[in-house]
């Protein structure tokens, strides 16, 4: 059992990573990001690319990084900039619409067929007590709660952290306090995708590299980010360990065809008792 948590934490880690990155950008601009998913899947070719022109990992990572950021500033600056403010849906049929062009473009450029990235943590597996437990598996575990302190640490100790927290929070009297809140959207869609592509780097190697492989990772981070509650990033990260969790064990104990169901009807089952999620605040609005 013990290796099937640790497993499923690592899996959750990941989810929890992408729906981080969907809460931040929803709480900054109001948008949700259909492409989100499809963003850490064109990091992960990206990196591919990078590896099979001869450059070691350790420099491999950093500009898959880099990547990220710039596509997310770039998406920003040129396309959702028109969205934020407007309506739900018209912004979430424009994300959904880099979905299916960030997929074909993956096809366009480098094909369907799948291709291999390894992994910057060793593969030996470690005895921890009576279980055998993947290095992988504890490599990404370390990973994600070393970005999840970064970011608290960033949100609560920085002057930027603070101003985008603000934005977040009011954007209009952001503004009237001087802070450029333009400059603070494309920074949080630049951080979501720097999180994207570091969640692609961590799962490539667990389910290679293909046009579709964020995809089922993409429906568990909604339900994550859903269940922690859609305006709570930390509440994103439990969301994903939770659904990760609940599935392994279910493959493990109950059955294989109930393993990607259950994660959703716990999830059903705790927004049934708790609407707005596990640690979103209420919201009550007066008409």
């Amino acid at each position: 059992m013990l290796q099937m948590i640790v497993s499923g934490v690592a899996l959750g880690a990941i989810y929890g990573l992408i729906a981080l990155g969907i809460v931040m950008v929803f709480k900054a601009t109001g948008i949700l990001n259909f492409a989100h998913g499809e963003a850490a899947m064109l990091s992960a070719f990206t990196a591919c690319t990078l590896v099979r022109l001869g450059l070691p990992m350790w420099a491999v990572v950093p500009l898959t990084l880099l990547f990220g950021a710039a596509l997310g500033m770039l998406i920003e600056r040129f396309i959702i900039r028109r969205f934020i403010g407007k309506a739900l849906l018209s912004s979430a049929i424009c994300t959904l619409g880099l979905f299916l062009l960030f997929g074909d473009m993956a096809i366009w450029i480098w094909g369907k067929d799948t291709q291999e990235l390894p992994s910057i943590f060793p593969s030996t597996p470690l005895q921890v007590g009576d279980a055998v437990v993947s290095g992988i598996d504890l490599g990404i575990v370390a990973v994600c709660a070393t970005l999840a302190a970064a970011l608290f640490a960033f949100f609560r100790f920085t002057r930027l952290g603070i101003a985008m927290q603000a934005t977040m929070e009011n954007p209009v009297a952001a503004r009237l306090m001087g802070i450029p809140i333009k400059r603070i959207y494309a920074l949080a869609w630049a951080l979501s995708h720097v999180i994207a592509a570091a969640a692609g780097l961590l799962i490539a190697p667990l389910t290679f590299v293909h046009f579709s492989m964020m995809q089922h990772a993409l429906h568990f981070a909604f339900a994550a980010a859903v269940l922690g509650g859609i305006g709570s990033m930390p509440g994103a990260l439990l969301g994903g360990v939770i659904i990760g969790v609940s599935s392994n064990l279910t493959g493990a104990y109950v059955s294989s065809a109930w393993k990607d169901a259950v994660p959703f009807i716990v999830m059903l089952a705790i927004l049934v008792l708790r609407p707005h999620g596990l640690l979103a605040r209420r919201q009550v609005k007066k008409v």
